[in-house]
């Protein structure tokens, strides 16, 4: 009987319920009413009452050295809630792919996305990857498939508004895409944007 009831205990999976911390490694500035809080090597947000409202989770954005003037990932310090989202991460063999969750830490945006801006009235840049078969090389037996991205306008539901520039070649690899590729843009305003595309030369954009 005994070992019976010991088998049943071992059938139900087996939940924590951790206690948040009363103290932090690390806490930001708050920012729309969020403050980003670091325990360890996991981020969570608390709302202007203290309360916390994004469990801590190590997917979240931060550098500790972050590269000024950036748009994108890299340029992110420590995460933020900007028009009710957050940026997150997701590896696939061994590339970085970024979405977004909400301010209650569910997932609006799925992490496809090689790079991503914060939200700003409403609208976000992203690069977009796209994946192009050529066929098939009949002597390695293999398909050759050929990798782009563009730049694109989101909004806060992860609808695209617009394809702004590119295509852009890329290659695939953990090697090539070490670091997110670079969001070169400029907002020149609430509705005014300024691309620069495969070119090299930059165009403006009214959206």
């Amino acid at each position: 009987m005994k070992n019976l009831l010991l088998g049943i205990l071992l059938s139900f999976p087996i939940v924590l319920f951790a206690q948040e911390p009363k103290e932090f490694d690390y806490v930001a500035n708050k920012e729309n009413g969020f403050t980003a809080v670091r325990h360890a090597n996991t981020w969570g947000f608390l709302d202007a009452n203290g309360n916390m409202v994004v469990s801590f989770r190590n997917d979240l954005i931060a550098n500790e050295n972050p590269k000024p003037g950036t748009i994108g990932v890299s340029g992110i310090k420590y995460p933020q809630i900007k028009d009710g989202r957050a940026i997150i991460k997701k590896q696939k063999n061994g590339i970085n792919y970024y979405g977004f969750i909400n301010a209650e830490g569910k997932t609006i945006i799925e992490p496809v996305y090689l790079n991503l801006s914060n939200f700003s009235h409403g609208k976000a840049l992203a690069i977009k990857l796209e994946k192009e078969e050529l066929g098939e090389n009949q002597l390695l037996g293999k398909r050759v498939i050929s990798y782009k991205y563009d730049i694109v306008l989101l909004n806060r539901e992860g609808e695209i508004l617009k394809y702004l520039e590119g295509p852009f070649p890329v290659s695939v690899s953990r090697k090539k895409l070490k670091d997110a590729p670079e969001i070169n843009a400029k907002w020149l305003g609430e509705n005014l944007l300024s691309v620069k595309g495969p070119n090299g030369k930059w165009r403006i954009h009214k959206l």
